[in-house]
C-alpha cells in the first residue's frame, strides 16, 4: 500500500533528519567541552605568558593550566591587578625624587612596591596613620625587679658549737630589732668560759689581788668574742651563776629572710642561723637596651611601679656589663621603702624621665607599623591610592605603644599601622615572583 510520497522525497527528508542529529549532536558537544574541557582553554593566554600558583608561589608555569598540589588554576604573573600595581611601581621608580626624601634604597631586594585594591585593604584590615613627632620628654619604660641591697644584709651565727634549746623567731619575714634575741643556745665552751668569769671575780674582790682582777677581765673579753652581749655578762655576774642557754641576739635591725634555727638542733658557726636584710630601702633592678642606656644618668629621678604601688627611684648604678643574650644592661634604683609594701622578687616597670633638646620630640609611629626582621628594620608607606612601599627606618625607645624613628620618614606620611603582616607577604610574593620571571 503506497502512502502518495516518491522514493525521492523519502531519502531527502533522511538526509535532512541526519543532517540535524549531527548538528544537535556537535552543539552538546561544544557546551560539554567548555564547561568540563582543559582548565587552559578557560584561564586564557597571559600577556607574559607566565603564570603560577596562589597558594603555593613555588609552582609557575609558563603555560596556563592547574596546580599539581591543590588543584587550583593558575594565575597569571601580569594580571590585572598586577598591571595597576606595575604602573604604580614604575611611575614611583620614574619620579623624580627630592634631595631631602626618604629613599627605600636601603630595604633587601626581597620586597617590592605592592598596590591594593580597597577590597583587598578591607579583607586584610590594612589601616594607615600619619607620622607624628612626640612633644616634651621621652618616657621610657622597662621590666624591673625587687631586690635586697646588698649592703644591708647580715647574718645570725653562733661563735661556738652547741645545740639550739629554745626558738624565739621562728619564721621569714619577722621585723627584728637590733640585739633583739632570736634563739637560746647551749654552747658547752661559752658555759665553761662563764664559770670562768665568776671564778675568777670572786679572786679580785679579795684585797691585794691584782692578778685575779686581770684574769676576770681577760675572762670577760672571752664571752664577749664567743658572742655573749655586755648585759648578758653583767647578769652572770650579778646574779653569780652562769646561764645555761645563752641569748642569741640580732646583729641588726631589719627583715627575716631565712631562719634556720631548729630546736634540738646542732648549731656550729659554719652555718648561719638568720639572714637578715634591711628593706626599709629596696633595690629595683632594671633591664635597660643597649640602645637606650644614653639615657640613663646616675644620680636621676625615676619611678618603681607594680601594681597600685608607685614609689620614686634614683639611679645609683648603671652595670657596665651587657648581657649576650638580650642586649641589655642592669641598672640599680634606691627605691625608699618605708611601709614595706616592695617585697624582693616582686616584678614591675621602671619609669625614666628623659627631657629632649629644645623640646623638640622624635618623629613616633605605632609599634606595630615597624618590621624588625633582626637585620633590618622596615615600613610600609602609602605612597598613593592603594599604593604601599616599603622603606627602611632606624628606630629608637619604645613609649607605651608607639616606636620613636629617627630616620627613614618625614612628619605626615601614612605608614601602614595594621595589616602590615598581610602587606609584607603580598610585598614579598611580588618581588619574588618578578625574580623568577626575569
Amino acid at each position: 500500500m503506497s502512502d502518495g510520497v516518491s522514493p525521492r522525497a523519502r531519502r531527502v527528508m533522511a538526509v535532512v533528519r541526519i543532517a540535524l542529529l549531527m548538528f544537535v549532536t556537535a552543539l552538546a558537544g561544544a557546551s560539554l567541552y567548555r564547561a568540563w574541557g582543559p582548565v587552559s582553554d578557560r584561564v586564557g593566554a597571559a600577556p607574559q605568558g607566565r603564570f603560577y600558583c596562589p597558594m603555593h608561589p613555588e609552582i609557575t608555569a609558563s603555560a596556563p593550566g592547574e596546580c599539581p598540589i591543590c588543584h587550583m588554576a593558575l594565575v597569571a604573573l601580569d594580571a590585572p591587578g598586577d598591571h595597576a600595581a606595575s604602573h604604580a611601581h614604575s611611575h614611583t621608580e620614574s619620579a623624580p625624587r627630592d634631595a631631602s626624601e626618604p629613599s627605600d634604597a636601603s630595604v633587601t631586594g626581597a620586597l617590592t612596591t605592592v598596590m591594593l585594591t580597597l577590597d583587598r585593604q578591607q579583607l586584610g584590615g590594612v589601616v594607615s596613620e600619619p607620622v607624628r613627632r612626640a612633644t616634651g620628654g621621652a618616657t621610657l619604660r622597662v621590666p624591673a625587679v625587687i631586690e635586697a641591697p646588698e649592703g644591708g644584709r647580715a647574718e645570725v651565727r653562733v661563735r661556738a658549737a652547741g645545740f639550739v634549746e629554745r626558738v624565739a623567731v621562728r619564721e621569714s619575714g619577722a621585723r627584728v630589732a637590733r640585739g633583739q634575741v632570736l634563739a637560746w643556745v647551749y654552747a658547752p665552751q661559752v658555759f665553761q668560759a662563764q664559770q670562768e668569769l665568776l671564778t675568777a671575780t670572786q679572786w679580785s674582790a679579795q684585797p691585794g689581788n691584782v692578778r685575779a682582777a686581770e684574769v676576770a677581765a681577760a675572762a670577760r673579753q672571752s664571752l664577749e668574742l664567743l658572742g655573749m652581749s655586755p648585759a648578758d655578762i653583767d647578769a652572770v655576774v650579778a646574779a653569780r651563776a652562769p646561764l645555761r642557754a645563752v641569748p642569741l641576739r640580732s646583729t641588726a635591725a631589719g627583715t627575716v629572710v631565712r631562719a634556720n634555727a631548729v630546736q634540738g638542733a646542732y648549731a656550729t658557726p659554719d652555718a648561719a642561723l638568720y639572714e637578715l636584710a634591711d628593706l626599709t630601702r629596696v633595690w629595683a633592678v632594671a633591664s635597660v637596651w643597649e640602645r637606650d642606656l644614653s639615657r640613663i644618668r646616675v644620680g636621676a629621678t625615676a619611678r618603681f611601679e607594680s601594681g597600685a604601688v608607685s614609689a620614686r627611684a634614683t639611679v645609683l648604678r648603671v652595670e657596665p656589663a651587657l648581657a649576650t643574650d638580650s642586649r641589655s644592661a642592669r641598672v640599680r634604683l634606691d627605691v625608699p621603702n618605708g611601709t614595706m609594701a616592695l617585697r624582693p622578687g616582686a616584678y614591675g616597670e621602671a619609669v625614666f624621665e628623659a627631657p629632649r633638646d629644645g623640646g623638640i620630640g622624635a618623629l613616633e609611629v605605632p609599634r606595630d607599623a615597624v618590621i624588625d626582621t633582626g637585620t633590618e628594620r622596615y615600613v610600609f608607606v602609602q605612597t598613593g591610592d592603594g599604593v604601599f612601599a616599603p622603606r627602611a627606618v632606624r628606630t629608637g625607645s619604645l613609649r607605651g605603644d608607639r616606636l620613636e624613628v629617627f630616620e627613614g620618614l618625614t612628619e605626615g606620611e601614612r605608614v601602614v599601622s595594621r595589616g602590615t603582616f598581610m602587606v609584607d607577604s603580598e610585598s614579598r610574593l611580588r618581588a619574588a615572583l618578578a625574580r623568577g620571571a626575569r
